[in-house]
């Protein structure tokens, strides 16, 4: 009797939570984004007779789209990958998941192991690019290494890390004869969103003021000569990995008269652009709304520049927000991401002036990687 009794409670707790989560799914709005998996959610397909009966093409397709729209839009989805961090990080006391770990409601990501014939392969290609596009023509070439946030988070909280010495070392001595600026000094953890990889960018005035400096276009940026606007809800890349009820960033933008009046030519669009993308906030990555997000090329004109010189900067997405801070000191910015565009395909698109400034920049991140096939 009692095997009895304990069976239909097992039954019945069974169907109860079932009907419970049909009803929640039925009465909750739809999520258009997944911060976790970086997406846009699936919405309710449209029914349609003709993909259900209609032949090969549309045979059972609604039925798929139905599918694949219950599982993106099941309830507590994102709940549930809370509760099992929630209980292994504070429950188990694990110190990181999946690479993830939490330092003061700050979200670091462990960068590891350091690959060095990546990072050689890397520098290869930028002596590829200036042999092919700026030996001989005057220009002044100069590269930095844009550190990860892990870089001033993992030796202070006992985590992994890239032997980050050999990897500057690694580019030194590969790229000798030209110039390093090592903007290492001018940043800190709090120098990058709580949230996300990237850093801010009113907290870069002083590493755009160094790197003008360094290439001999020395100019003083002060965040009070823009005007900030700002996004309260971002959540970056690292929000979704971590799983954790924590407060979104404030993502602050800076624009003046200088910005609004310069010119960003998009070549993938064929067409003139906003220098901020404003549409992109709220979106999947709200980081987008510098430059648009990934573009292999794109050029930056500033009608107002006290000088005539161009500056060429290969660069990954934290350029994107760099490049605003550096087109006052310039009548034109070219930018060029040599993992979307074949660096030998480059001359088709663009003339590259002479004499002009060349500034290559990528994270470390991005150079553990650079070389492994991405880039040629």
């Amino acid at each position: 009797m009692k095997n009895k009794i304990s069976s239909i409670i097992t039954v019945v707790s069974f169907l109860a939570v079932m009907v419970f989560f049909a009803v929640y799914g039925m009465l909750s709005p739809d999520s258009e984004i997944s911060y976790s998996e970086r997406r846009k959610l699936a919405s309710l397909p449209e029914f349609s007779v003709k993909k259900i009966f209609g032949g090969e093409a549309g045979e059972g397709k609604y039925f798929a789209e139905l599918e694949e729209y219950l599982l993106d839009q099941f309830p507590w989805r994102d709940g549930f990958r809370t509760v099992n961090v929630s209980a292994r990080k504070y429950g188990y006391l694990q110190k990181d998941i999946g690479g993830i770990y939490v330092v003061r409601d700050r979200i670091f990501k462990m960068e590891y192991v350091l690959n060095e014939k990546a990072v050689e392969r890397a520098a290869d290609v930028y002596l590829r690019v200036i042999e092919k596009y700026f030996s001989g023509n005057g220009a002044n070439v100069y590269y930095t290494v844009v550190p990860d946030k892990n870089y001033y988070s993992a030796k202070d909280n006992g985590r992994l890390s890239l032997d980050y010495e050999k990897m500057f070392s690694i580019m030194q001595s590969k790229m000798a004869g030209y110039g390093f600026i090592d903007i290492r000094d001018a940043l800190s953890a709090d120098s990058y969103y709580r949230t996300d990889l990237h850093w801010e960018q009113q907290k870069i005035t002083d590493v755009a003021e160094e790197l003008l400096a360094a290439m001999g276009n020395p100019a003083e940026i002060r965040t009070e000569d823009f005007t900030e606007k700002s996004f309260d809800g971002f959540k970056g890349a690292y929000y979704g990995q971590a799983a954790l009820p924590l407060e979104p960033d404030r993502l602050v933008y800076l624009t003046n008269e200088t910005l609004e009046s310069c010119k960003v030519y998009d070549f993938e669009k064929g067409d003139y652009v906003p220098m901020y993308a404003q549409e992109k906030l709220g979106g999947v990555d709200s980081y987008d709304v510098f430059l648009h997000g990934a573009r292999a090329l794109m050029t930056i004109e500033n009608p107002s520049a006290a000088n005539d010189k161009t500056l060429v900067v290969f660069r990954d997405s934290f350029g994107s927000s760099l490049a605003p801070l550096l087109a006052g000191s310039y009548s034109k910015i070219i930018l060029a991401d040599i993992r979307y565009v074949n660096s030998a395909a480059l001359g088709r698109f663009i003339e590259f002036p002479e004499n002009c400034d060349v500034l290559f920049m990528y994270n470390t991140g991005t150079l553990n990687t650079l070389g492994q096939g991405s880039v040629s």
